[in-house]
C-alpha cells in the first residue's frame, strides 16, 4: 500500500484538532447569539418601562386638565346662577295665587291709611334718617344722613317714620295695658307695614313687653324677611292684646343677646318707664359696635327725657307720634 504524497512544505492536518475548532466556533456563535438575544429582552423590556411611565404621565396630566377645567367651569356656573352677595335661596314666587293678590291689597291699603293718621302730627311727620346701624356716630339723636350709596350691602327700615339703613332690624314694642284700644291697633299695623316693607335679604326681631315679654310662635333668631316668614308673623301679630305694666329692660335684654347684635332697634312705649334708665340701655350696648336705638314716644311724652337720652347716646332718633288716644 502506497502513501498519498503531499505537497512540499505543507504540514499534515490533524482530524480531532479541526473537529475542535468547529466546536469551538458553534459554541461563540451561540453565545453571542445568547448575548444578542439577552441585550434586544433588555432593550425591550426598558422601552417598554419608558411607554408605560410616559403614559402614566400624560393621563395624570390629562386629569389634571380636566379637573381644573371642571372647577373652572363650576365657579362661573354659580356666578352666573347667583349674582347677589346673599347667595341665599331664592323664595318661591306665588304672587299669582289670589290670596297673595288680596294680602298686598290689604297692604296697600293699611300704608295709605297708616300715612293719613300720621299726617296730623305735622311737627313730626319729617322723616328722619339716621346713618348706618352698628357704627359708631357723632351726631347723637336726630342725626341725618343718606341711606343711598349702600349697593346691595344694605336695607332700610323704617318704623313710625323714622328710616335707617342696616341689615338686621328689631322692634320692641308696648303691649301694656294703657295700649289698649286703638293705640294698640295702630302700633299692630304700622308694625305689620314695616317688617313688610323690608327686602327680602334684610333680617327682623320682634318682641312685645309689659311685665314679661312676648315673641313670635318660633323666633330663635334672626329671621329673613321673606314671604311666607311675614305672613305667619303678621297673623301672630294680629291676635296680640294689651295687658300689664311697663317694663322694657326684658326686651332689650333679650335683643342685645343674640349671636348677631342688631344694626337697629325701633322702641315703641306709651307708659312711664321706671324700671330701666339709659344707663341700662348704654350698657347691654357697649360690646363692639354701636346698635342704633330709634325711640318712640306714642300718644304719651311722661318718659319723653329717657326716650330722648337713649336716642342720643347711640346715634339714634326720638320721636313724639300722636296716638289719637286710647
Amino acid at each position: 500500500m502506497h502513501e498519498r504524497p503531499t505537497s512540499r512544505g505543507a504540514e499534515p492536518v490533524s482530524p480531532g484538532s479541526l473537529a475542535a475548532q468547529v466546536l469551538a466556533l458553534r459554541e461563540r456563535q451561540q453565545l453571542i447569539r445568547r448575548s444578542r438575544l439577552r441585550n434586544l429582552l433588555l432593550w425591550a423590556v426598558l422601552i417598554s418601562v419608558l411607554c408605560h411611565i410616559g403614559l402614566m404621565i400624560g393621563l395624570h396630566l390629562i386629569d389634571r386638565a380636566r379637573a381644573a377645567q371642571g372647577v373652572q367651569e363650576f365657579q362661573v356656573s354659580i356666578a352666573t346662577l347667583l349674582p347677589d352677595e346673599e347667595l341665599t335661596d331664592l323664595p318661591q314666587s306665588d304672587l299669582t295665587q289670589p290670596t297673595e293678590e288680596a294680602l298686598a291689597s290689604l297692604d296697600q291699603l293699611l300704608d295709605q291709611r297708616q300715612q293719613s293718621e300720621l299726617t296730623a302730627d305735622s311737627s313730626s311727620a319729617l322723616l328722619e334718617i339716621t346713618g348706618v346701624g352698628s357704627t359708631p356716630t357723632l351726631g347723637g339723636a336726630g342725626s341725618r344722613s343718606n341711606v343711598t350709596g349702600l349697593g346691595g350691602s344694605g336695607a332700610a327700615g323704617s318704623f313710625f317714620g323714622i328710616t335707617t339703613a342696616g341689615r338686621r332690624f328689631a322692634y320692641i314694642v308696648d303691649m301694656s295695658g294703657s295700649m289698649t284700644g286703638d293705640r294698640m291697633k295702630k302700633a299692630k299695623m304700622e308694625l305689620r307695614r314695616s317688617i313688610r316693607a323690608l327686602p327680602d335679604f334684610a333680617k327682623f326681631f320682634i318682641v312685645f313687653y309689659s311685665d314679661g315679654t312676648e315673641e313670635p310662635p318660633g323666633q330663635e333668631g334672626w329671621m329673613l324677611a321673606r314671604a311666607p316668614i311675614i305672613r305667619r308673623i303678621s297673623n301672630w301679630v294680629q291676635g296680640l292684646h294689651a295687658n300689664g305694666g311697663t317694663n322694657p329692660l326684658p326686651a332689650f335684654k333679650r335683643v342685645f343677646g343674640l349671636d348677631e347684635r342688631p344694626d337697629v332697634i325701633f322702641f315703641l312705649t306709651d307708659g312711664d318707664i321706671t324700671r330701666m334708665k339709659a344707663a341700662n340701655v348704654a350698657a347691654l350696648n357697649n360690646r363692639g359696635l354701636r346698635t342704633v336705638v330709634n325711640t318712640i314716644a306714642f300718644g304719651e311724652a311722661t318718659s319723653q327725657e329717657l326716650l330722648m337720652q337713649i336716642a342720643l347716646e347711640s346715634g339714634g332718633v326720638y320721636r313724639f307720634v300722636e296716638s289719637g288716644g286710647p
